[in-house]
């Protein structure tokens, strides 16, 4: 598959001086992929989010420069939520650039062979080759939406944006970062990152569509079943559902807390990830979700009509205490009634509660599906605990989760 490798210089504001108008100078430099061949690009946003000026090198030696022509590279959209921006060049010139293909990063399997093809330290046209390390990788905390494809085969500053390509020539992923060596080393040791063409296809798509992403929301909260949790549900695998926003899409379709999603469209789905990209993957802001749920043991299956993602914030619920401590001893807690539920104003050192990692200011819902309104509600929900295992539903600072806690013989 033949394609076209570019080079991508950012380009700032020029040094002071006499001069009538400064030179610009490069502020960060990468690579890209063509993914239309009328001249739109993919590359990362980290590598143009300080620009002034663009500057695009083709292989074949064509250069499309911002500051000498006006609109000859343009800034199509952009998402920092994973890092990706579209660029434009030619100024609606070019109509037959050669592309590459994205492959399904979701067959990715270790051990593959995997090619990274970039400019690193400037070295225009570097191709370096190795494998696939690990696919799925995320929770590396350096954006909102992590589904990474870890590879050896050498990443360096200046392969950012570039092609992480299979033996067929397809995009697996987009280089992003590395793991560098301790000291001042920032060259590669062997780890290095690329975001999974899934993803990156769904976003690129949107930034030339809409010059935005549109990301589906069904406005629940989600949370991974622990061991405990899934003994406790009576489930092998699922996500929880820790919360429902009132008036969103799962709302309104009969979602309920305690619920446990199985199933998101056609796809099995094992943790909070899973669900978020079986959303992201199949689905777009007005179209029906369907999901398939555990409720008490029962499967049933709901529809929901996904909305647009707002990203809005978390709403923070108001506290108000009401009443004189009093004190749980076999799980550690003291407690205060409040109009909202039980409010935590106390953890015993060593206890259950403090093992289980609850905190002061944490507000107790409901206890075993039973709602918290009085701390007597407790003592009876506690009575109908089975395995010795209770369930709280908590919430602390606007979000909401579940917390298994051991009842039996003190809590060991």
């Amino acid at each position: 598959m033949a394609f076209c490798p570019l080079k991508l210089t950012a380009l700032g504001p020029g040094g002071e001086g006499e001069q009538a108008k400064p030179s610009p100078t490069p502020v960060g430099s990468g690579s890209g992929i063509i993914v239309r061949a009328d001249g739109y690009v993919l590359t990362n946003y980290h590598v143009v989010q300080e620009s002034d000026a663009l500057e695009v090198r083709l292989s074949d030696g064509r250069t499309f420069d911002s500051e000498e022509h006006e609109g000859s590279v343009e800034i199509v959209g952009y998402d920092e939520q994973t890092d990706l921006a579209v660029l434009k060049i030619g100024n609606g010139k070019i109509k037959d650039l050669p592309i590459l293909p994205f492959a399904d990063s979701d067959k990715v399997k270790p051990g593959q062979w995997a090619i990274a093809v970039g400019a690193p330290y400037n070295l225009d046209h570097s191709v370096t080759v190795g494998v696939v390390s690990y696919r799925g990788r995320h929770d590396m905390r350096m954006t909102s939406y992590e589904n990474y494809i870890q590879t050896d085969a050498s990443i360096n500053p200046g392969n950012s944006g570039g092609p992480l390509l299979n033996i067929r020539g397809e995009v697996m992923g987009v280089n992003e970062f590395i793991v560098t060596g301790g000291g001042m080393s920032r060259g590669s040791v062997g780890i290095g990152f690329a975001i999974a063409s899934n993803l990156a296809k769904q976003v690129s798509d949107n930034l030339v569509e809409f010059g935005e992403v549109r990301r589906p929301f069904l406005g629940i909260g989600m949370q991974e079943l622990s061991e405990d949790l899934k003994r406790q549900f009576g489930v092998e695998r699922g996500v929880v559902v820790s919360e429902v926003m009132e008036g969103d899409p799962a709302d309104k379709a009969g979602i309920k807390p305690w619920d446990v999603v199985l199933k998101v469209g056609n796809k099995e789905v094992g943790s909070p990830h899973d669900m978020l990209f079986a959303l992201l993957h199949q689905y777009k802001p007005g179209d029906e979700v369907k999901l398939v749920i555990d409720r008490q043991g029962k499967r049933k299956e709901f529809t929901v009509v996904a909305r647009l993602r707002d990203d809005g914030g978390d709403r923070i619920p108001r506290q108000e205490k009401s009443r004189k401590d009093d004190t749980l001893n076999d799980l550690g807690l003291i407690l205060e009634e409040t109009d909202k539920g039980i409010v935590v104003t106390g953890i015993s050192p060593g206890s259950p509660a403090s093992r289980q990692d609850l905190r002061r200011g944490d507000l107790i819902l409901e206890v075993n599906r039973q709602r918290m309104k009085k701390i007597r509600d407790m003592d009876q929900a506690l009575a109908g605990t089975k395995n010795d295992m209770a369930v709280l539903y908590v919430e602390r600072r606007g979000s909401k989760f579940f917390v298994p806690i051991r009842t039996g013989d003190g809590g060991k």
